[in-house]
């Protein structure tokens, strides 16, 4: 009987303590319950995300791209005007391209940081912000990634964690939702670039917004390849490119991709211009640009 009486007066003694501590869980799941869940919120620095995304994108060497070039007008009832376009990579430093319609000739040659446009005949002055979609697809190292996005004026050193329509991704360049600043969204899953977000800071046009989206991925060659890029300017839709055909490893004429051999074959096709109509001759170039530039608007 004293046994069975110790045992109930122990008892009495633990209740409290144990109720105490029940309490004491509860009040701690209803804390948790009321802060906002972080695991996963660990974001990746910058040069982590690049270097996994310069993996994912893999190594590609020579192609050439024949694609459809669709440029929207500003009234949305008005059919795309479409052109035929031939692109052509050989990573990681050059890029060309070539338009050529009854409407339009225009090639842009790239070589390193150095570029050239010329339209119908005649060398452009200035470049249009448009063709700028390339130079992330010829980056395929980290060291080249950090290079590009830098001179595009992405911030490579802030990183954030945010969602594009359905998918979650990282933010490059700014904290998310924040789109005030120029950045790269790159999906979270495959670490392929999503979206290029270019705000322009310029006096002329402060606030301008060029947004590049890289869709339908494909395997090429050792890496991946877009097959569709949308161009919008300030969330209007300004132009689209479909890859409607790929070639690996086409031979290129080295004269092909040659910026001095372009600048030579202008010249030459300007050489009957005569001295005294110079002036002449550049006010034509400047209106065959504004031309180009009104039927891409």
């Amino acid at each position: 009987m004293a046994i069975e009486g110790n045992a109930r007066m122990r008892m009495r003694l633990l209740t409290p303590f144990v109720t105490a501590v029940c309490m004491a869980a509860m009040s701690v799941m209803l804390i948790m319950a009321a802060v906002p869940h972080r695991a996963g919120a660990y974001v990746l620095e910058g040069p982590h995300i690049l270097t996994l995304t310069a993996k994912a994108l893999g190594k590609i060497t020579t192609l050439q791209a024949s694609q459809k070039l669709l440029i929207y007008h500003q009234a949305p009832e008005t059919a795309p005007t479409v052109f035929d376009e031939i692109a052509i990579y050989v990573m990681p430093e050059r890029f060309r391209s070539d338009i050529v319609s009854d409407r339009i000739q225009r090639t842009h040659l790239v070589f390193a940081d150095s570029s050239l446009t010329v339209i119908d005949g005649r060398m452009a002055v200035g470049q249009d912000p448009f063709d700028l979609y390339q130079r992330l697809l010829r980056s395929r190292t980290r060291k080249r990634l950090m290079r590009t996005l830098n001179r595009l004026g992405v911030e490579t050193a802030i990183s954030s964690l945010g969602r594009l329509e359905e998918r979650v991704v990282f933010v490059l360049g700014a904290r998310y939702p924040d789109e005030s600043v120029s950045q790269l969204a790159i999906d979270k899953e495959t670490f392929l670039p999503v979206r290029l977000l270019l705000v322009e800071k310029r006096a002329e046009a402060p606030g301008r917004r060029l947004e590049m989206v890289y869709e339908n991925w494909r395997k090429v060659q050792n890496g991946w390849f877009p097959f569709q890029v949308r161009f919008s300017v300030n969330g209007c839709p300004a132009r689209e490119i479909r890859v409607t055909d790929l070639r690996n490893h086409p031979a290129i004429p080295s004269a092909l991709m040659d910026l001095e051999a372009l600048k030579a074959s202008v010249a030459a096709s300007s050489t009957d211009t005569p001295i005294g109509n110079k002036q002449e001759a550049v006010e034509a170039v400047q209106q065959a640009v504004q031309d180009f530039q009104k039927k891409f608007e």
